[in-house]
């Protein structure tokens, strides 16, 4: 369900008393409660490259560990290179609104932050290490992820998502399935495929929201102008509007992706 920006805020205002000086792992599960419950989820992990090289679980709302990708994720981004994914766990289908996504996305902020926090503060044990380690794979995981946009036209997030599965399936780690891309290895054809498909459901799911949305403000602007009420009517107009446009933007990339080999 939608997330308003004051929503978000108030969500995001209510850890401004984090320290993370009392221990890494329990301020993470502060954090991942948190959007939890601003996401109406069942579950949100963190997942980090750890000392092999693999993206394996590293702290979860509820404690579980469970290192796989979930129903929505987004890059953990420190000092220019992805340490690792904020998963979103749920044991039933949903469509994700926009607003979902900024949402997950400022968390993902907030957690590289307090991750950055952690390494300057010099904490020690299990996630320590684990952070370490990720922090040390880095670059070379940001540059296969860079190949991938470039030469298979996904998005950065899909193609750390597809960079991880595609490791899983193969029973690498995944730096060196990192490593394989830089080196010219195609990920497994397969894999890239169901990468499109579900990147052109995305964006026909996304039109028809657009549509819809244009649609309903299009019907209150004959209604405010019935009603004699034509300030409200234009401001719905202009609602309808920008909602058209987003269709626009959202069909070109439709067809981008179509034409994908």
């Amino acid at each position: 369900m939608p997330i308003a920006p004051a929503q978000l805020a108030r969500s995001l205002g209510a850890l401004d008393t984090l320290d993370i000086e009392q221990g890494l792992a329990a301020t993470l599960e502060q954090v991942l409660g948190s959007a939890k419950t601003l996401l109406h989820a069942d579950r949100v992990g963190l997942l980090l490259v750890d000392q092999s090289g693999a993206l394996g679980w590293a702290s979860a709302s509820d404690g579980t560990a469970e290192a796989r990708s979930g129903d929505l994720n987004v890059p953990v981004h420190v000092g220019g290179g992805p340490v690792g994914t904020l998963d979103v766990y749920l044991t039933a289908p949903r469509r994700w609104d926009d607003s979902e996504v900024a949402a997950l996305h400022a968390y993902a902020g907030l957690v590289a932050s307090l991750l950055v926090a952690a390494v300057t503060a010099r904490v020690t044990g299990r996630l320590a290490d684990q952070l370490r380690a990720a922090f040390e794979h880095r670059l070379l995981i940001e540059q296969a992820v860079k190949i991938l946009v470039d030469r298979e036209g996904l998005d950065a997030q899909a193609a750390l998502a597809w960079l991880g599965t595609a490791a899983r399936s193969s029973g690498y780690p995944l730096i060196q399935m990192a490593r394989d891309v830089v080196g010219g290895a195609p990920l497994p054809s397969d894999r890239l495929a169901q990468a499109r498909a579900e990147r052109r459901s995305a964006t026909d799911l996304e039109v028809a929201t657009h549509r819809r949305d244009s649609e309903l403000h299009e019907g209150a602007a004959r209604g405010y102008e019935r009603r004699g009420q034509a300030g409200r009517a234009q401001t719905e107009r202009l609602q309808a509007a920008a909602a058209r446009g987003r269709i626009i933007d959202a069909e070109a990339e439709r067809r981008r992706a179509d034409a994908q080999p």
